[in-house]
């Protein structure tokens, strides 16, 4: 079993608005009954409002130059849905993993073998790539074929093994 997780690197200040359009208008396309007009409306507002955030920080005003505000009101519904547009090119691709979560930028996954957990991490890569993002991937667990367990390896070092099946763990 192979365990992975990945990471978009500042992910909101380094979305491009051209993708933050494009997301919205495949989303409202493929989810609403919204008239062309009416999408190029919405999509109009969202670019009023991502190009004229101001934020306080002390006394000192800024404007938000690029990307979108981390913490602004509609910036995680955003970020969502930009993330979901940037894997639809490899769904099928995903499929192949036993399980795959996301939470905005936060992904995991697990798969059955290295061949396909690599090609997994790759097709992530290159599409993150492609819409001038970054991943970071962190290795959380990997069990041989013999099914002995593993070092846990990522966030915070080395933390015991990996979890066994479950009546091998005992009790919670």
């Amino acid at each position: 079993m192979y365990i992975r997780a990945a990471d978009v690197k500042a992910l909101y200040p380094s979305l491009q608005r051209r993708l933050v359009n494009e997301a919205i208008e495949d989303a409202l396309k493929k989810h609403s009954c919204y008239s062309r007009i009416v999408l190029q409306i919405i999509a109009e507002l969202d670019n009023i409002c991502l190009e004229n955030v101001i934020t306080q920080y002390g006394s000192c005003l800024y404007k938000q130059r690029g990307g979108i505000v981390t913490g602004d009101n509609h910036s995680v519904s955003l970020a969502n849905i930009i993330v979901h547009c940037i894997l639809q090119p490899i769904a099928d691709i995903l499929e192949q993993t036993e399980l795959f979560r996301r939470f905005i930028d936060d992904i995991v996954w697990v798969t059955d073998s290295e061949s396909t957990n690599n090609g997994i991490r790759s097709s992530l890569n290159t599409v993150f790539k492609n819409n001038g993002l970054e991943l970071t991937f962190r290795q959380i667990c990997t069990n041989d074929g013999s099914g002995s367990r593993a070092g846990l390896r990522g966030w915070g070092g080395n933390r015991g093994n990996c979890p066994g099946p479950p009546a091998a763990r005992g009790p919670p």
